[in-house]
């Protein structure tokens, strides 16, 4: 080595071993906080139902309420509960100066309307306490009804009519108040059959609309306060949702619309229209109108004027809402139906996209653990035991074991992540994990007894509208993309508790 470079590398060495520290102590750094399953974001999802008052919307989009105004520009949203923890707001109604709204199945929650464009919820009544799950609203002269699986509930004081079935709209008629229950119009007081009908909406004074759906079409017109049929027209789907706005009858269906003005007690001027995935409309003027569905939502102007041809769809939002099939190659999520595809990139904002996915594609129905193999359940076929994909079957070396999201759910994916079992069901998303066995008996000989079944237990889950009918697991793990046929895609992760980013879909 020549002297100039021994004058250059000794003073680096001699500042490289005054650097050592011979007190270094090794640190645990690992963090050892709980972890919560969190939605860390999420985009799209159908939207439900519209109120307007006074210029402005207030539309449910899964668990939120926008605020909108004029030709639907977005003013504010604000959740209906808990982000994760909340089910879709199905159905709103003005009712004594605030905004009352249903979170489908699962509670009644009320918002302040002292600013129109703020409102701010002040409260919530869950459906335990109600005694039923709730799915509509009924206003009927100051009165609320609350409709759903198990009855009828008048807000005021509490009493549940036609307890224990399936309800919906209620009517003032001669006979007494009467509700949709099934097929059937019955009689609140009594339970007395009075019509038949799948849908009631108040048409104005003594009429009423009405719709009687099957599974190909629906008979659709105006019942008069006896209940009687005053005159019926065939519409080509089954009823999504029936409306009286503007003094027109509106029929919704996945496929198209029809509208009729009721005069004199009778539909005149019918419109028919076809559009995908309408689901609720409100009257802005009287010649437009504010349409929302899983399409996204639109203004409608039912006739020409001078602002352009009647028939026709302005300001036009599309989002995500009804998302039939899915792929993932890791980074981005291709998923949607006939009424369009969307590129979800992970973590970023679905677009529309040209792409379209092979039908072939489906959920996993089946995923391996080191723990057992976890297979949907296939149910028997037959019509008259609707089992199918009731729950989720465990076959592993501790045994069998089973898992199910309630009597009347159903399972639509698995996917193992992180050694846990993940569950896309219809109300959201449940992780499940193995119960450690206990020490296994032993026989007459000493030899170890295999368990005979496998217990499980619920590490945490998340509620998410519309049925969670896709989970892709993340490359980096600990969680997974998800896709819900009306409530968008997302991300759902474990993260530390506390922290739960969330990216708002309204942004």
């Amino acid at each position: 080595m020549s002297r100039r470079l021994a004058r250059a590398v000794l003073p680096l060495l001699l500042l490289v071993t005054g650097c050592l520290d011979n007190t270094y102590v090794k640190e645990d750094r690992t963090d050892r906080r709980p972890r919560v399953l969190a939605i860390t974001d999420q985009d799209g999802g159908a939207n439900d139902c519209v109120v307007v008052v006074d210029r402005l919307w207030y539309v449910g989009q899964g668990s939120r309420l926008l605020v909108l105004e004029g030709r639907g520009a977005l003013v504010k949203a604000v959740e209906a509960g808990p982000i994760g923890k909340t089910g879709a707001i199905t159905d709103l109604a003005m009712h004594r100066g605030d905004l009352v709204g249903v979170v489908g199945g699962d509670a009644v929650v009320r918002w302040d309307m002292a600013n129109p464009r703020a409102p701010v919820l002040i409260d919530r009544v869950d459906a335990k306490a109600l005694g039923l799950e709730p799915w509509s609203l009924s206003l009927v002269g100051s009165e609320l009804f609350i409709s759903g699986r198990g009855g009828v509930l008048r807000a005021s004081d509490g009493r549940l009519f036609l307890k224990g079935e399936n309800t919906g709209a209620v009517v003032a008629s001669v006979q007494g108040l009467a509700a949709v229950s099934g097929r059937q119009v019955r009689l609140l007081e009594d339970g007395k059959f009075a019509g038949a009908a799948t849908a009631l909406e108040p048409g104005g004074p003594g009429v009423f609309g009405f719709a009687l759906s099957g599974s190909k079409g629906s008979t659709v017109g105006l019942m008069g306060a006896d209940l009687r049929e005053r005159g019926a027209e065939v519409f080509s789907s089954p009823v999504v949702r029936l409306r009286v706005s503007g003094g027109r009858l509106w029929v919704l269906a996945d496929d198209a619309l029809a509208t009729w003005n009721i005069s004199d007690g009778t539909l005149k001027d019918p419109v028919y229209a076809k559009v995908k995935g309408a689901r609720d409309v409100a009257a802005l003027t009287d010649n437009l109108y504010a349409m929302v569905g899983s399409f996204g939502r639109a203004v409608y102007r039912l006739h020409d004027d001078r602002d352009g041809a009647g028939d026709s769809f302005t300001d036009v939002k599309r989002e995500p809402g009804r998302l039939d099939q899915s792929v993932f190659d890791g980074r981005r999520i291709v998923a949607g139906s006939v009424e369009g595809y969307w590129l979800y990139p992970i973590r970023g904002k679905a677009t529309l996209s040209d792409k379209t996915i092979d039908v072939t594609q489906l959920p996993e129905t089946k995923a391996t653990l080191a723990w057992g193999t976890a297979t949907i359940e296939a149910g028997d076929g037959k019509p008259e035991t609707p089992d199918e994909s009731r729950g989720v079957r465990i076959d592993g070396p501790a045994g069998k074991g089973r898992w199910s999201p309630g009597a009347d759910g159903w399972v639509n994916c698995v996917a193992a992540i992180d050694g846990q079992l993940w569950v896309g069901h219809w109300r959201g998303i449940t992780v499940l994990r193995q119960v450690p066995p206990p020490p296994g008996e032993e026989d007459e000989d000493g030899k170890p007894v295999a368990p005979k079944q496998v217990q499980l237990e619920v590490v945490d889950e998340l509620r998410i509208p519309g049925s969670v009918t896709w989970l892709h697991p993340l490359r980096t793990g600990g969680g997974a993309a998800w896709v819900s046929r009306f409530g968008g895609m997302g991300v759902a992760e474990f993260v530390p508790e506390g922290e739960t980013p969330k990216k708002s879909p309204a942004d």
